[in-house]
């Protein structure tokens, strides 16, 4: 008679590594007992940190196949728990499938046999307490994980792409530099009015490592699931839940989503309001102001255009005669340049002209330097880059800064008056009026002054030489103000911070003329 054994090790025992003792105790004691039958062993059937909830153990399944094929007479396991411990798979092989194909279990501690008809109930009492157990120690598992969170500990097993777990401080994260550059950038392009799957395109053509990728590339094991062979490539989800992600402006957020059942690897969604998140647990790589624009630019998201980049206004235009969003196309004709004409249609018109009578074609061009102008008159009106409080030295810096330069002034003075004596005291040595002992005592004493009078002066140079440079980057400030005061250009960033939206109404038939109201944030 052919027996097949099976041995599985229990997916907490993570600790342990490569083949451990636990799964050699199983195979020891279920060889020695077929061999003191009279069993041939067929085939050692092993899986090791596997659940035996798992309906994908591979040597389980290997093992199912093969008991299909009727390989084997009966299968050999420690106790029915290391075969499943789900009701459902006792029902459906025990007293099932095994019937069917000839197949005999036998359970060495539990002392379960499936020929034995007078234990099949306690066969089925093992099944249900051991799906008791599972259910059990899933929600006390589950309770201590979300107490963790609650904590502020990180407790994935792998760190956020971005950051490092911390060596010196369980369930803490660390910055990666080199990752945390990649997160800012992205963060960056997309206020600046780039698509997420323009992002995408942007840093897999420069062949920057995607998350996954990037763990592996590190001697992270990280494994790639088959549904998904470009796992290595950057792609618009992964973009969109980065952005999303508030773990990057320095709060944990964990708990959003939770499997179905213990039973099932399928998960769902939590709803944000049941979402842990905990504030200021680790070093922020966002500042919460841009996270918080980011999203704003992202609730007002818009289809990019074929250069990847939203135009500054989508989906901010509305038709002033039925509200709807005012769509962007294309003349097909060019420009001088070579650039092709852009107009924006009324979305209701084009698809129910009945209920919208609007089919003007607003110049897009035209509309956004409108708007440039509006904005900048605005700003005049509003805003003064002289008024604009810039970091401003204090008083008692001032104050130093003029003893400073008034000590200068009198070390120079020092300085040159003593070489004028030193000069005198040679010609006093020459005619003979001091002897070389004291001229050689006189001079040593004058230049041991001169000495480090011009060591000090060299300090009080450097130090308001730097002093200088605080001025000028004060300077430099005021230029940038001035500059952004002047709004140069029309971006996505600035018309999601100011516009609420923009009416364009049809064009007057006499005047030709087309009024434009803009409705502000604020």
């Amino acid at each position: 008679m052919k027996a097949a054994i099976y041995c599985r090790l229990s997916k907490e025992d993570e600790y342990k590594v490569g083949e451990s003792e636990s799964i050699q105790n199983q195979k020891s004691m279920l060889v020695q007992y077929a061999i003191e039958r009279g069993f041939d062993i067929y085939q050692i059937y092993s899986d090791e940190d596997y659940s035996g909830i798992d309906r994908d153990r591979p040597a389980f399944n290997a093992m199912i196949q093969a008991a299909s094929e009727h390989r084997f007479d009966l299968v050999l396991a420690k106790t029915q728990s290391r075969f499943t411990r789900d009701m459902e798979l006792v029902e459906k092989y025990l007293h099932g499938k095994f019937i069917e194909w000839g197949i005999r279990f036998i359970a060495v501690v539990d002392h379960v046999d499936t020929d034995d008809r007078a234990n099949k109930k306690s066969r089925q009492i093992n099944g249900l307490v051991n799906e008791w157990y599972l259910e059990d120690l899933s929600n006390n598992v589950r309770s201590v994980l979300d107490h963790k969170r609650r904590e502020g500990q990180y407790i994935a097993s792998f760190a956020l792409y971005g950051y490092r777990k911390d060596p010196s401080a369980k369930g803490k994260l660390q910055i990666d530099p080199e990752a945390a550059a990649v997160v800012e950038r992205i963060f960056e392009m997309t206020l600046s009015g780039i698509g997420a799957h323009k992002i995408a395109q942007i840093l897999n053509s420069e062949g920057i490592p995607s998350p996954t990728a990037y763990k592996q590339r590190n001697g992270i094991h990280y494994k790639i699931s088959a549904k998904n062979p470009n796992a290595s490539l950057w792609s618009c989800p992964t973009i969109y839940q980065m952005l999303h992600n508030q773990t990057y402006a320095g709060n944990l957020v964990q708990g959003r989503h939770k499997k179905v059942s213990y039973k099932s690897k399928k998960t769902v969604w939590l709803p944000k309001s049941e979402w842990i998140v905990v504030p200021d647990t680790h070093e922020a790589i966002i500042d919460l102001e841009t996270f918080e624009r980011v999203q704003e630019t992202l609730k007002n998201r818009a289809r990019s255009g074929s250069n990847g980049m939203v135009h500054p206004l989508a989906r901010k235009v509305v038709c002033g005669c039925c509200g709807s969003i005012m769509e962007q196309s294309g003349s097909g004709e060019n420009r001088a340049n070579g650039t092709r004409r852009r107009y924006l249609r009324c979305r209701m018109h084009q698809r129910a002209p009945e209920r919208c009578s609007n089919k003007t074609c607003t110049d897009l061009n035209a509309l956004e330097e409108t708007v440039l102008q509006r904005i900048r008159t605005y700003v005049e009106d509003y805003f003064d880059p002289q008024k604009v409080d810039l970091p401003q030295r204090d008083d008692p810096a001032q104050k130093r800064e003029q003893a400073k330069r008034a000590e200068l002034r009198r070390l120079k003075g020092e300085v040159e008056r003593r070489r004028k004596a030193i000069q005198e005291l040679y010609l006093d040595k020459a005619s003979g009026l001091i002897d070389a002992g004291m001229f050689s005592q006189m001079n040593q004493s004058f230049l041991e002054e001169v000495k480090q009078a011009e060591a000090r002066i060299l300090i009080l140079e450097t130090e308001l030489g730097q002093q200088k440079t605080e001025r000028e980057e004060t300077e430099a400030q005021m230029q940038r103000v001035r500059q952004f005061a002047a709004v140069p250009v029309l971006t996505r960033e600035l018309v999601v911070l100011l516009l609420h939206r923009v009416v364009v109404s049809p064009k007057d038939p006499e005047t030709g003329k087309q009024a434009v109201t803009i409705e502000w944030n604020f």
